[in-house]
């Protein structure tokens, strides 16, 4: 069985995935999020697969995302020592509280432009 150092050793060496949706079937599956009792028991392997899945989401094929792959990798890289379950189960909920950043800036993003676009026909009918 590889120790979780020999599995991040081998995702940062490797090179980035094709794009792939963000959200599959498996999400709420025996493996996604779905079966977890805590934010916690998500494997590390998953979060930084989801955490390159978000890149390539926002920026597939820019600077911008080589450059948020790169941090990403080299995050994971610089926490690759940690062996004590404390220090993993926070570094593991910085990297949870980043994704949930990410969807509540674009739920909310997206409910004000809907909102924004409800408002205008009413405002052009008043004109």
């Amino acid at each position: 069985m590889k120790t979780v150092a020999a599995v991040a050793r081998s995702l940062v060496l490797s090179p980035p995935r094709s794009a792939r949706p963000l959200c599959t079937r498996s999400a709420v599956g025996p493996g996604g999020l779905g079966a977890v009792a805590k934010p916690t028991d998500i494997p590390t392997l998953k979060l930084y697969r989801d955490c390159m899945r978000l890149t390539y989401h926002i920026a597939a094929a820019s600077a911008k995302g080589d450059a948020m792959r790169q941090m990403i990798r080299s995050q994971f890289r610089a926490q690759i020592h940690v062996e004590d379950p404390k220090e993993i189960d926070r570094l593991k909920m910085l990297a949870i509280i980043g994704l949930q950043n990410y969807v509540i800036h674009e739920q909310t993003t997206k409910a004000v432009d809907k909102r924004r676009r409800g408002a205008k026909p009413s405002e052009t009918k008043s004109s």
